[in-house]
């Protein structure tokens, strides 16, 4: 065993930064998916504990991907923390590095977003959502229209799953809504508050973006009927983006 674990981290050590953290990354990836075999027998306060702590596998296992991908930097820098929390999808996108910036807010209005749709807790990948931005603009979307770019969004946020392992409140005041639901919802309430006017302090943004999330809850059937489907999804996000 204590061979074993020299040559683990001899090999380690030898290997360029970036591999030797994919390495790290595969193996909590893979002791998380040993340890999520058992939850579903166990009673329910144990796998409420239990879910816990795979979150937090998740959560350390993207934050060694964001340092993999040289993105770490740019989302703990503590200058950049909450700069563009009120930010708009037009403001984000004229600006470099748009993704980072798309990354920090989406962060912001998701967690926020979860909250009041009824989730006790769950987990927001910035580094997903840095990809999924880059996705959509890299498709072309952006050439068309804000609400073409905007349904580009959303499908790729959704696809990549930049929300996961959501857990219903059960005390919340309504109830109703699964894992997935929580997670499409909350993203289309933040596709709609980033396509919204605002009026610049970061009350009205908060106040906008519950709005937005109340919206989204009641486009429920739409977007379940839409999400596969660009140009209705387009459709949905235009018909009500401007009414909010």
């Amino acid at each position: 065993m204590a061979n074993t674990q020299r040559s683990l981290s001899t090999t380690t050590a030898t290997l360029p930064l970036k591999d030797a953290l994919r390495m790290l990354r595969f193996t909590m990836r893979r002791g998380r998916s040993l340890l999520d075999k058992p939850l579903e027998p166990i009673p329910a306060p144990i796998s409420k504990v239990a879910r816990a702590m795979l979150s937090d596998f998740d959560e350390i296992a993207d934050k060694v991907n964001d340092v993999a991908a040289g993105l770490s930097h740019r989302f703990l820098d503590l200058r950049e923390a909450g700069r563009w929390s009120t930010a708009t999808l037009e403001e984000i996108e004229n600006i470099g590095e748009a993704e980072i910036a798309f990354a920090q807010a989406a962060y912001h209005g998701l967690t926020r977003a979860l909250r009041h749709l009824g989730a006790e807790e769950g987990l927001v990948s910035e580094v997903r959502t840095a990809e999924a931005y880059k996705a959509a603009i890299q498709s072309g979307a952006a050439e068309s229209d804000r609400f073409t770019l905007a349904a580009a969004l959303l499908q790729e946020m959704a696809q990549r799953g930049v929300i996961r392992d959501v857990l219903p409140d059960p005390e919340a005041e309504e109830a109703g809504l699964d894992e997935p639901d929580l997670a499409r919802i909350a993203i289309l309430a933040l596709i709609l508050w980033f396509l919204a006017e605002r009026q610049g302090d970061e009350g009205d943004a908060e106040a906008l973006l519950l709005t937005c999330c109340d919206v989204a809850r009641a486009l429920k059937a739409d977007l379940d009927d839409s999400l596969e489907d660009s140009t209705r999804l387009r459709d949905l996000i235009a018909a009500y983006a401007d009414k909010i």
